[in-house]
């Protein structure tokens, strides 16, 4: 899996270069990458909970303005940010560990972003290797679920993005 993980990480890292999430595709390819992305982990297993790590570390690996949230939660469905403040600056990426993932209830790691994230040609050429990273990461228990492809992550996203957390 290791091996798994480097080579995804590596072509993650390949494309988030070359798309630079919101520069110009003439530009070269940022030292830091403008990407400012949120980790929400509500798993309660220690499994879950080393590959929420493993997650972070590549992100963070590749340039990315990780932020990283521990949260309990009652169920999957049980607003994590509920209490929360609102930071001064909203991210580009809100990505979600359920708590359901260590009991089967969810199958699914949610991927969060705006709808003016789906329609920037930068951001949507990174989301394909995303999908791709967060397969490998979370292989046998679940799989990336985006705003595109389950209605629960699109209407969490568009709650987020009113409330301030997404841009």
């Amino acid at each position: 899996m290791n091996r798994r993980i480097r080579t995804i990480s590596i072509a993650l890292a390949v494309v988030l270069g070359v798309a630079g999430l919101a520069q110009p595709a003439a530009s070269a390819a940022p030292e830091t990458l403008a990407a400012r992305v949120l980790l929400i982990d509500e798993s309660r297993t220690f499994a879950t909970t080393m590959r929420v790590g493993a997650l972070a570390g590549i992100l963070r690996d590749v340039g990315v303005d990780l932020e990283v949230r521990l949260e309990s939660v009652s169920t999957s469905y049980v607003d994590p940010l509920a209490e929360a403040v609102v930071p001064d600056e909203p991210f580009d990426l809100i990505l979600i560990v359920p708590a359901g993932i260590d009991d089967g209830t969810v199958h699914e790691v949610w991927l969060l972003y705006s709808h003016r994230t789906a329609t920037s040609p930068e951001a949507l050429s990174v989301l394909e290797p995303l999908h791709a990273l967060l397969g490998a990461v979370f292989d046998g228990i679940g799989t990336p679920a985006d705003v595109a492809e389950d209605l629960w992550v699109g209407l969490l996203a568009s709650y987020y993005e009113m409330r301030g957390w997404l841009r």
